[in-house]
């Protein structure tokens, strides 16, 4: 009796039932010891919580012998799989949990740094049920780390290696599935024949055709089901519904009321349906995977992603998207910009901020011969580099999506998470009232209705139309030259209402209509080592000055010595050129005084050696289509300038509010200015070039970078967009307004394929085998559907 009563009783952590090894520990029943020290972990360092976001959502302890092998961690071959990058006592790791299944696992995996103080950061990819991990090796080595990730019952799977490429893939065993269903459902069919054709003479030949097919059913349930059954009892395990369990059940009840039929002589059962409702359920299983598989946009993107690198050609320098580059390329990284790729420095001395890796913001010397990981920022002279590896291999785009963690998740997501969590509970109601109702009327009818309830009633479709749409639309989008960091950017996007520009290299192009020099006449020299100093910054100011200016000196081969060069958001760029100490940028910066200017003209300041020696002016102008776009923006949504500029350049000045253009911003006061529409309520979108405006494309709702350099990809961009595309952002938001819409139709269309469905199955007038063949068209129709109305979106009208 004490024993039956123990069996009664579930682990608190894991939710296995506790036998033998039950034990009681601060008032909760645990099934073993390990579970017990887990929770004794968790509770230590204050993470409770997990038990609250789902009930016994841990991974029972168990022994296995890989944890005798953590030596195997050490391994040169092993680590080279799993380490992405490790420099200055900071590594960061990528490994497989294939253990994590619900929320739960995630806000524990991603608050390791709470467990131990030596891990900085951790981040979760649950579709490919991946765990980067970046911490500090010198306290805490790899095996050790490991060790700590098994305690609490996520130890990594070793297979995992860097290329996870086949997780595009098919299974294998999908197919194999897919061909034994074919193989058990055709014949089945031909067993079946005696029934359909009223054979009633030949009553043996009938009932050997009822047991073949009764045999024939066991590898449909023992095999082809199975994942279906692992599923289920998954959720079980973890309190969850899910949609696999009404399936589940369904087989069941089908094959149990089949052999029921067969051994009591009742009737020949219902195996050939069995049979069918597989083979269809399974090619419905293989076209999900095909479409997931296209889900995946942001592999095929990278093709699209607008950044551009100075790649070098003899003594010229070129613009070239990163995507273009090929191993063995030089390339230019100035200060603020972004290595795009693994290379080597070959010229300079590098000062690698690795805080986008990370996280930790301390830059890092680096001397010519070492190698630099792709995603390091350069803090300082500009330096020349040798590509490794292309852009694609990179992992750029991935370090730039775990950036998108912080924010709430649109509403939209959350409101299909919340339908499709209720979806199964409200079918197995229906499925059990259809049930109670044809009990009263025809029990020969109870199985085959309930079955064709859990089968036809599907939230396939409506979980593939919101993913489906947005990520069409992502794809659409990133060809016209706007790149998202992920699909809810579509959603956020769809409700902008307020749209803010910055405006030096954002609305203006680089290309400066007039450069002039105010103060004592300059020497090549001065000229050469301003030219040498505003080569190193990304700034358009500096960009713009620095090509005028080589074009003046360019037959001077001297070689120009810049060091210990330091860039100011806001104010300007600080270094040793040839021994003396030089500044550009704004008149405070430089010791100078603020001349009179004319509107649209940008003043860049002059010190050599500490003496002031006068100014620059050019005069900016807009870039081209961009007046008219302001336009159409203007007259549905409310726009703004917000510029460090002292004054604006008229033809801009005329298409934007007056009180909505702000003068002298400091990058502190263009977050503020997000701020201050935020809190009326407004959703906002801030346009800039992410230089001296980071913090507020990082307050907006929406932050797009405007890129013409590497400069641009920050963790603050929501989205890139290629400077030549800025003209078509009033369609871009038209598109994405278009895509929200074609997913509430979608929606419709998966509510109103259900209704039907669920109805013509409670009244008995569909079979389980219709059921599953209908189950897979409703997710084709949506998606078809889905395709058709975002490419038809997306046109210019």
């Amino acid at each position: 009796m004490k024993g039956e009563t123990l069996t009664k009783v579930t682990c608190y952590h894991c939710g296995e039932p506790c036998a033998d090894d039950h034990r009681v520990h601060d008032g909760k029943d645990f099934c073993c010891h390990g579970c017990q020290v887990v929770y004794d972990l968790l509770s230590e360092a204050g993470l409770c919580e997990y038990y609250s976001l789902e009930k016994q959502p841990g991974v029972k302890q168990e022994s296995t012998a890989d944890e005798q092998r953590l030596e195997l961690f050490a391994l040169p071959e092993v680590r080279e799989r799993l380490v992405e990058f490790s420099e200055a006592g900071i590594t960061r790791a990528r490994f497989r949990i294939p253990q994590m299944h619900c929320s739960s696992c995630i806000w524990l995996l991603e608050n390791l740094h709470r467990i131990e103080p030596s891990i900085i950061r951790s981040r979760v990819s649950f579709t490919d049920k991946e765990l980067t991990i970046t911490f500090r090796e010198e306290k805490l080595p790899l095996q050790d780390l490991v060790k700590l990730m098994r305690r609490i019952g996520y130890g990594p799977q070793l297979t995992a290696g860097k290329d996870t490429g086949r997780a595009d893939q098919v299974p294998r065993m999908l197919y194999i599935r897919l061909g034994v269903a074919g193989f058990i459902f055709g014949n089945t069919m031909l067993f079946s024949f005696p029934e359909y054709l009223g054979a009633d003479g030949e009553a043996d030949l009938r009932i050997g055709f009822q047991w073949l097919s009764a045999l024939f059913s066991v590898p449909v349930v023992l095999f082809l089901s199975t994942d279906y059954f692992r599923a289920a009892w998954a959720g079980l395990r973890s309190r969850q519904v899910n949609i696999d369990q009404p399936i589940a059940l369904g087989i069941v009840a089908l094959w149990f009321r089949s052999l029921h039929d067969v051994i009591s002589g009742a009737g020949p059962g219902y195996f050939d349906s069995l049979a069918g409702l597989l083979f269809f359920l399974l090619i419905g299983k293989w076209y999900q995977a095909h479409t997931y598989r296209a889900l995946r946009f942001d592999r095929a993107l990278e093709d699209f992603l607008p950044l551009v690198v100075l790649r070098k050609r003899g003594d010229a320098e070129e613009p070239a998207r990163v995507a273009n580059l090929v191993p063995g390329d030089r390339i230019v990284v100035r200060d603020q910009e972004l290595v795009p790729v693994d290379a080597i420095l070959r010229e300079g001395t590098g000062h690698i901020d690795n805080s986008f890796i990370t996280g930790e913001p301390l830059p890092v010397r680096k001397q010519p011969g070492d190698p630099i990981k792709a995603g390091g920022r350069q803090r300082g002279a500009a330096i020349e580099l040798e590509v490794l590896r292309s852009f694609a291999d990179s992992r750029l785009k991935r370090l730039w999506a775990e950036q998108s963690g912080a924010q709430e998740r649109p509403a939209m997501p959350r409101l299909i998470d919340q339908v499709a969590r209720r979806f199964t509970l409200a079918v197995l109601f229906i499925a059990l009232g259809a049930g109670l109702y044809w009990w009263g009327k025809d029990a020969s009818m109870i199985w085959p209705v309930v079955t064709a309830v859990l089968i036809v009633a599907c939230p396939c479709a409506l979980a593939l139309s919101m993913p489906f749409a947005y990520g069409h639309t992502i794809r659409l989008l990133g060809k016209r030259g706007l790149f998202l960091r992920d699909a809810e950017v579509v959603e956020r996007m769809a409700h902008v209402d307020a749209v803010l520009f910055d405006k030096t290299g954002t609305l203006t192009a680089r290309e400066a209509h007039q450069v002039d020099w105010h103060g004592a006449k300059l020497a090549r020299d001065a000229e050469r080592r301003i030219a040498a100093l505003a080569r190193n910054s990304a700034h358009p100011l500096s960009v713009v000055l620095a090509e005028k200016l080589k074009k003046r000196v360019k037959e001077m081969r001297e070689e120009t010595d810049v060091k210990e060069v330091t860039e100011i958001a806001g104010q300007g760029i600080i270094g040793e050129v040839d021994g003396l100490p030089m500044r550009i940028g704004s008149a405070d910066f430089t010791g100078g005084e603020e001349a009179a200017r004319d509107a649209g003209e940008a003043h860049v300041h002059v010190s050599i050696g500490g003496v002031h020696r006068g100014h620059f002016t050019i005069r900016k102008q807009a870039r081209s289509g961009i007046v008219e776009a302001v336009k159409r923006l203007g007259a549905s949504l409310r726009v703004g300038l917000i510029t460090g500029d002292h004054q604006v350049d008229p033809e801009l000045a005329e298409v934007f509010p007056t009180e909505s253009i702000r003068t002298r911003c400091a990058p502190d006061e263009k977050s503020e200015a997000v701020r201050v529409l935020q809190r009326e309520g407004r959703r906002v979108l801030m346009v800039g070039d992410g230089l001296n405006d980071a913090g507020a494309l990082a307050q907006a709702d929406v932050g797009v970078t405007v890129t013409e350099t590497t400069a641009a990809l920050t963790p603050a961009s929501d989205a890139i967009m290629d400077a030549d595309s800025l003209q078509q952002l009033p369609h871009f938001l038209r598109v994405t307004r278009r895509a929200r819409r074609i997913v509430l139709a979608s929606l419709g269309i998966s509510l109103l394929y259900n209704i039907t469905g669920v109805s013509f199955a409670v009244a008995g007038q569909m079979t389980p085998l219709f059921a599953a063949i209908l189950m897979p068209l409703s997710s084709v129709s949506v998606v078809g559907f889905v395709t058709v109305a975002v490419m038809l979106a997306a046109r210019d009208r």
